[in-house]
């Protein structure tokens, strides 16, 4: 770690404070039943002022961290139920009090209203997740999907945008609990296209349950947009301006109106501007170097919406219609210039391409949902999905090859392609709780199927005619059919806490390549099933301690792009294609955790990944290097976690993440091509917000991430960021006003070295992260009241478009 980094986390790591308690209770109806999202509000005994404030969950449960020695008692309102106030407790010397159980009937609430004031803490760390609370965090705002998640608690995310948790790739996206469609390229282009200002939190799942599609060795991240919560007509609109070596703009606009029979909302969001980075890779391949500098420019509009109209036509039943979408059309600039320096000295020369693309992708999601809930704990949820992408771009590279000097073309090879892909996505899902005997029970089904069809036109440039290259011309089509069943069951026993579930899929995936010429393979027809158990077992040692045991089985099956034997070059000496024999990876994973006072969180963790797959760089044809997906034989990892908010003063809180994870990457694949690398890679995350005034506060922010492994063959070098942020808010918090400053010191800039296969590569690269940014927001409208937020079934799916 560099001297100032080390300093700065020093000096910003502050001690824990002790002799605090926790305040914790239940809240059931007349029958008996939990009652969620019940107002708890925790009151000073001596002059009934309010202390904090929180919801219960799921099973009744609420609790109130780090409260002071006093008097106090809890106030529970709910619509529909009558307010109760328990009696007034003690809380002396750091011991946990248990509120005795609440019981709510049903009657109208003639307590006086009180103004409840509740402000989401940044980083929520729970049994099963950690939330990452981006909305109206100054360092956050300006930010894309993509540039939030390298700020993410135990979040890295590598230098070719790849996402890993705890040191592994492999994690799924979701985004409102739908798992994404897209994957790769695809993922990387949605999450950079969607704003911080749509963006309400960042929930990190590393041990999923059944209810969860079982695809993910790394586990989940679900992305939660922002959904209006609030009766009346309301509304914001907000503008963004960010600058490095280019400028690059965003606006957003929200509208809400809900009555008591309907909620209508709507999103809208765009972006716009040039974008920058580099890549400098040096290669010795067969005794020849290349020393290639890559600069890369790219300029582009994109647009994304959301709407939707939720149907209250029972207090049991409610409808729901959403459709969300993103449209972008860029262009795309590259130089690479490489100095070849070969064996025989006469055969030195200078590569440089110049490549063009012009690009597009559209894409639509239509949602149909019917949701049913009584009081008795039965809940029920449907949804029908329909999603439809349609990506196209049209390239053109000329390489030429100069002499040592560079004052002489002696030939050229240029080319020209046009891709294009259509992708259909429908899915249907259904999932059902009740109570049963003490516990809740769950289940569900799902049925997924995606046709995709891919199209690549490779020519020849000849004297500035096309001529059609039949060896890498084709048609790739694919079709995939998933159907799951899953029961999920959980319950106490006391001090002791279980939850076990199982889920069943049933995997039919047919691909079909059409070539020209013809190849050595044509089509993929799997036809498999799978079953994932997982579970998960909590014990409350005390009132300060708890235990955790989790376990699962999860499924990593290749994006639709990664069975494509589609070229994609960067220049003519160095392409990516993808592999049809690449078959699914699977994952056992095992967790123990510790809680220390609802806030220490500490974890340790082991996994093996049998057929992990991920690219490798190997080479052909003496002088040109490729980037392939493959199979290895497994990886494994052992992992240690420890993350705790840090409430310092009344005017000071921050969060600090530690995290430790050794990997182990073990494949052969013939003579000089064995892979046997460990690398231990930790990672530190830590973030300071400073109330300076009512209307004024202030942040400080940085990430440290240790060496590690990308890819199968690369040790990346450490790599670390560090932001600055304020905020000042107007007309009563309606206008804001945010400015910030990314990467201080530029810092997060990438390198790694790989020695595999007779192919030595030293690469690096950086990009904008080094920017300036303004933010204002205006809130108008009524502000107060929650509405429903809706989950559906499609985007699961999302991840695996490249």
């Amino acid at each position: 770690m560099k001297p100032n980094a080390i300093i700065l986390f020093i000096g910003l790591f502050p001690s824990f404070l002790w002799g605090q308690s926790v305040v914790y209770g239940t809240v059931m109806d007349e029958k008996g039943a939990p009652v969620e999202f019940a107002n708890t509000i925790l009151l000073l005994a001596k002059d009934s002022s309010m202390v904090k404030t929180s919801l219960s969950d799921a099973d009744g449960k609420y609790s109130f961290d780090y409260i002071n020695e006093d008097a106090y008692f809890v106030e529970i309102r709910q619509v529909g139920y009558s307010s109760v106030r328990t009696k007034v407790f003690e809380v002396k010397g750091g011991i946990s009090i248990a509120v005795p159980e609440v019981r709510l009937s049903a009657g109208v609430d003639e307590l006086q209203a009180l103004e409840v004031v509740y402000v989401k803490p940044l980083v929520e760390v729970k049994a099963d997740k950690t939330i990452f609370n981006v909305e109206g965090t100054t360092n956050a705002m300006g930010l894309n999907a993509l540039e939030l998640l390298r700020k993410a608690p135990g979040v890295v995310v590598d230098n070719n945008e790849n996402i890993m948790v705890k040191g592994r790739g492999g994690i799924v996206v979701y985004i409102d609990g739908k798992l994404s469609p897209l994957d790769g390229d695809g993922l990387k282009d949605y999450l950079k296209n969607l704003q911080s200002a749509n963006i309400e939190s960042i929930e990190i799942i590393t041990n999923p349950s059944s209810k969860y599609d079982a695809a993910g060795n790394a586990g989940i991240i679900n992305i939660k947009l922002k959904k209006n919560k609030n009766f009346g007509t309301n509304g914001n609109v907000s503008a963004g301006w960010a600058t490095q070596r280019y400028s690059k703009y965003n606006t957003n606009l929200s509208l809400n109106h809900r009555n008591a029979k309907i909620n209508a909302y709507m999103n809208y969001g765009n972006n716009w501007g040039y974008n920058w980075n580099y890549m400098d890779f040096f290669r010795v391949q067969n005794g020849i170097s290349f020393d290639q500098f890559t600069n890369n420019r790219s300029a582009g509009l994109n647009h994304n919406y959301k709407a939707g109209v939720d149907f209250f036509v029972h207090p049991k039943h409610t409808l729901g219609v959403m459709v969300t979408g993103n449209n972008g059309a860029n262009e795309w600039m590259s130089t690479a210039r490489s100095v070849i320096t070969d064996v025989d000295p006469s055969l030195d020369r200078i590569l440089v391409a110049r490549g063009e693309n012009i690009g597009r992708r559209d894409n639509i999601n239509a949602n149909l949902n019917y949701h049913y809930s009584d009081t008795l704990g039965h809940d029920l949820n449907v949804d029908l999905d329909y999603g439809y992408f349609d990506i196209y771009n049209d390239s053109y590279q000329p390489n030429r090859y100069y002499n040592s000097a560079e004052n002489f073309i002696l030939y050229e090879n240029n080319f020209r392609n046009n891709t294009g892909t259509g992708i259909n996505l429908y899915t249907v899902k259904a999932d059902y709780e009740q109570n049963l005997g003490k516990g809740r029970l769950g289940a569900g089904f799902k049925s997924s199927i995606v046709e995709t069809n891919n199209r690549l036109d490779f020519f020849n440039v000849v004297d500035g005619k096309d001529f059609v290259d039949s060896l890498r011309t084709n048609k790739f089509g694919y079709f995939e059919n998933i159907n799951a069943l899953y029961v999920n069951y959980k319950r106490e026993f006391g001090s002791w806490s279980i939850q076990a579930g199982v889920r069943a899929e049933h995997t039919r995936s047919i691909g079909d390549l059409d070539a020209l010429t013809d190849q050595s393979y044509d089509q993929i027809d799997r036809n498999y099933i799978n079953f994932f158990p997982s579970g998960g077992l909590t014990y409350a040692v005390n009132q300060k301690n708890s235990l955790s045991l989790t376990y699962s089985r999860r499924i990593d099956r290749p994006s639709y792009q990664d069975l494509n034997p589609f070229e994609y070059r960067i220049d003519e000496l160095s392409y990516r294609k993808g592999n049809v024999n690449l078959r699914p990876q699977m994952t056992h994973s095992i967790e123990f955790g510790h809680t220390w006072m609802y806030m220490v969180n500490t974890s340790l963790s082991y996994g093996r990944t049998e057929d992990f797959f991920t690219e490798i760089t190997d080479t052909t044809e003496v002088l040109r290097s490729f980037i392939i997906p493959r199979n290895l034989g497994f990886q494994e990892y052992f992992a240690m976690n420890v993350g705790s908010p840090l409430p310092i003063k009344k005017w000071w809180n921050g969060y600090l993440n530690l995290s430790f994870t050794h990997l182990y990457n073990r494949a052969d694949f013939g003579a000089n091509k064995t892979i046997d690398l460990r690398a231990n890679n930790y990672n530190i995350y830590m973030m300071h917000t400073f109330t300076l005034n009512k209307t004024t506060s202030a942040e400080i922010s940085g990430w440290y991430s240790g060496p590690g492994i990308w890819g199968g063959t690369f040790v990346n070098e450490p790599m670390w960021s560090m932001d600055l942020g304020a905020k000042k808010s107007f007309l009563n918090d309606k206008f804001i006003v945010r400015v910030a400053y990314a990467d201080i010191f530029w810092t997060s800039r990438w390198r790694g070295v790989s020695d595999f296969a007779g192919l030595y590569m030293d690469a690096r690269g950086g990009w904008e992260s080094r920017q300036f940014r303004v933010n204002l927001s205006y809130s108008f409208g009524n502000q107060d009241l929650k509405t429903r937020e809706r989950k559906a079934g499609s985007e699961d799916l999302n991840r695996r478009v490249k």
